[in-house]
């Protein structure tokens, strides 16, 4: 269902691509009717049977009945076999010298009215390919651009390149779902043309004997020859996109871990500290800092912030924590529990996003998910919070005997968490402080 949501994004115009997916979705549409045409329009044309019919039509021309042969040709309507044997006949009457060349006439007119428009299938198919790889293109263009934008965090550009080049694989996707069908409807359908061809031929071959018996020179007539252009149609040839995404794809996937294993942008530690215990007036509230910190120790983590009911700076924090106060993650199995962290830095950013929404809507409370507010707080304008001006931000003190793969692992669990309905990025910027031996 994921994927399937994703492709319905990508028809919104807040889409890169979203003229492209829009471009392919006319095409899908028109390739579905072509092939509902050119499928009624052939089963209407072939709609008899042909031994009954050629039986009836040679009885009646041994009997020198023409008149009542024609008659019954009559009868098939817009069918082709019928059509090119009743054209033979009634050029019979006239001038048999003229009769193979009235039924070439009539069978020529038959075939282009079945192959009609069946080119127009292998086209949408190689023209889906390609528009599809150029939406993919546009928006990986897009993406990039977004990523190369000065002051987007190094931690986010993982993420957004990601996201973008997700998004813009999406068209090739689409291309390729109508590319295929469309080959496979043109194989399908030109088989029955052709399969109705042959048949034509052989009871046209044998009628046109019946008609005008063939002289020593002509007694190798096996085709009436309907003159027809044979020419090579071209079929679909998706060389050159498969070559390129061989080439585009490794390339992306590579810059992306470029981007994963750049630089962290980390700030020193501030000299202030929080706002203090509660939540305070509301002068105090506009003034609010959420404060948050982690404080690493042999025997755990400490995570200390606004809304702790003790809020002690990391400083003295680590001193307490030494003394033997008891973390609040402790040790599980004698490993740091980088889980547990995880989670508990997800419900402080969600009481910071709660705090941060309700002034802008009342609805807003720390029981729902931390999804659902991040996304209603991304739709915020910049410059508009009143409080809380660092939810993006994370202190990390660790003793001098913490590992550096350690403080590492924090600043993972700190920068983002993974949820049910998606990535949050929850304290990107980092501070670090304390010693750290490696």
């Amino acid at each position: 269902m994921g994927i399937i949501e994703e492709l319905g994004r990508s028809f919104l115009p807040a889409h890169e691509a979203f003229v492209f997916m829009w471009a392919l979705a006319a095409l899908g549409f028109t390739a579905i009717v072509i092939t509902i045409d050119r499928w009624h329009d052939i089963n209407r044309r072939t709609d008899y049977d042909a031994p009954a019919l050629f039986e009836t039509l040679k009885n009646l021309v041994h009997r020198q009945q023409n008149d009542e042969a024609y008659k019954v040709c009559l009868t098939g309507g817009r069918r082709a076999l019928p059509r090119i044997l009743g054209a033979g006949i009634r050029k019979a009457q006239i001038e048999p010298a003229l009769v193979t060349g009235a039924m070439t006439e009539e069978s020529v007119h038959m075939a282009s009215r079945m192959e009609k428009r069946l080119g127009l299938l292998v086209m949408f198919g190689n023209v889906s390919t390609l528009l599809g790889l150029l939406g993919t293109v546009f928006g990986l263009i897009m993406s990039f651009a977004a990523v190369g934008k000065p002051g987007v965090p190094a931690v986010e550009k993982s993420a957004m390149l990601a996201t973008g080049i997700s998004a813009a694989m999406n068209s090739t996707l689409i291309g390729l779902s109508i590319s295929i069908p469309c080959v496979m409807m043109y194989a399908w359908l030109r088989a029955r043309v052709d399969l109705a061809l042959q048949e034509i031929d052989h009871y046209a071959v044998a009628m046109l004997k019946l008609l005008n018996p063939p002289t020593v020179r002509e007694k190798s007539l096996t085709s009436i020859g309907r003159g027809r252009n044979e020419e090579d149609v071209a079929d679909t040839d998706v060389t050159p996109m498969l070559n390129l995404m061989v080439m585009l794809i490794p390339f992306l996937l590579t810059s992306s871990e470029f981007v994963k294993i750049g630089a962290i942008e980390m700030k020193l530690p501030e000299s202030s500290q929080g706002a203090g215990n509660g939540m305070g007036s509301a002068d105090q509230q506009e003034q609010a800092k959420l404060d948050l910190g982690i404080v690493i120790t042999a025997k755990g983590f400490t995570i200390f912030n606004y809304f702790k009911t003790e809020n002690t700076a990391p400083k003295a924090q680590t001193e307490a924590d030494s003394a033997g106060q008891v973390p609040d993650i402790p040790l599980r199995n004698g490993e740091y529990d980088f889980k547990t962290l995880g989670k508990s830095l997800a419900e402080v950013k969600k009481k910071a996003l709660a705090e941060l929404l309700k002034p802008f809507d009342s609805s807003i409370s720390e029981e729902m998910p931390l999804y659902q507010l991040y996304n209603r707080y991304l739709k915020l304008q910049p410059g508009t919070l009143t409080s809380f001006a660092d939810h993006e931000n994370v202190k990390i003190v660790a003793e001098e005997q913490v590992k550096y793969q350690t403080v590492v692992a924090v600043m993972d669990a700190s920068r983002g968490i993974r949820t049910l309905e998606g990535n949050v990025t929850m304290f990107p910027n980092v501070s670090i402080a304390g010693g750290i031996v490696q």
